[in-house]
């Protein structure tokens, strides 16, 4: 995208994390925002922070697992701001434990999220990003959409799903005025530890609240940095953190080897 000031962009999970670091950072690059939640208190702090900086936001509660709330969005954004440049589907949860121990009414709740969430937002926005000289979707996977990650099971499902969905619709839309990228964030300090599901989501949520986790995690500004360059610069894809980059380099370098993740994922979870 050749500039960012003047345009609008519409990011879901803006009520925090990722999802507000990269509202705040566009904003300063001179973007109006449309703030995307389900918490509507998050929601609207993000949008006051927007507006502190300047800029023009609004503020849209719906939950993204709901295809007929995130059909109305495209209306109410083009009657807020007249367009649509940038979609960023961010909006997104995460569950701890074994495969075997899920229960199918969380697998079709990460899915619901992490997968339809996706599809419904590009769907629901592509015909508003075609009206655009220049639009861009950013879709979030995560570093275990490059290598599932054991008792991360069906995150890793999710997140493997998106990374394949957005290089498709990237490879679909390349000769049009939408350009597409896949992120790819390591361990990020947000509340998704918090909202995790699972048998070891308590053991997940302790350890994103422990004094170490500022060592092993990056804060949300370092993924919105890199956001905010890959649609600067069209990239199809962009690595966030050096746990993610090994984890990259890991899949290129030794593809298939994921057995050694996994046991030490094993003795991790104390099921050695």
């Amino acid at each position: 995208m050749k500039r960012l000031a003047g345009r609008t962009a519409v990011v879901t999970g803006a009520g925090s994390g990722i999802g507000r670091a990269t509202s705040l950072l566009l904003a300063e690059r001179g973007c109006a925002v449309a703030v995307v939640d389900i918490n509507e208190t998050g929601a609207n702090e993000t949008a006051d922070e927007v507006r502190r900086r300047g800029q023009r936001a609004s503020v849209h509660v719906a939950d993204t697992r709901d295809a007929m709330r995130i059909g109305e969005l495209p209306g109410e954004v083009e009657s807020e701001h007249g367009a649509c440049h940038i979609l960023i589907n961010n909006a997104g949860v995460t569950s701890a434990g074994a495969f075997e121990d899920e229960t199918l009414e969380d697998l079709n709740w990460i899915m619901d999220i992490n997968v339809w969430g996706v599809v419904h937002g590009c769907r629901a926005f592509l015909p508003l990003l075609r009206q655009a000289e220049e639009a861009h979707i950013v879709n979030l996977s995560s570093m275990v959409g490059l290598l599932g990650l054991g008792h991360n099971v069906s995150y890793s499902l999710t997140k493997g799903a998106v990374r394949s969905f957005t290089e498709a619709l990237r490879s679909e839309l390349i000769t049009t005025n939408i350009g597409v990228t896949a992120v790819f964030p390591g361990a990020i300090r947000t509340n998704i530890t918090n909202t995790a599901r699972g048998t070891e989501s308590a053991k997940l949520a302790t350890m994103g609240k422990s004094r170490f986790a500022p060592l092993v995690m990056r804060p949300p500004s370092a993924a919105a940095s890199k956001i905010v360059k890959a649609i600067e610069h069209d990239r199809a894809r962009t690595v966030v953190g050096p746990d993610a980059r090994f984890v990259d380099l890991m899949c290129r370098v030794m593809p298939g080897r994921s057995g050694l993740i996994g046991r030490v994922t094993t003795r991790a979870s104390g099921k050695a």
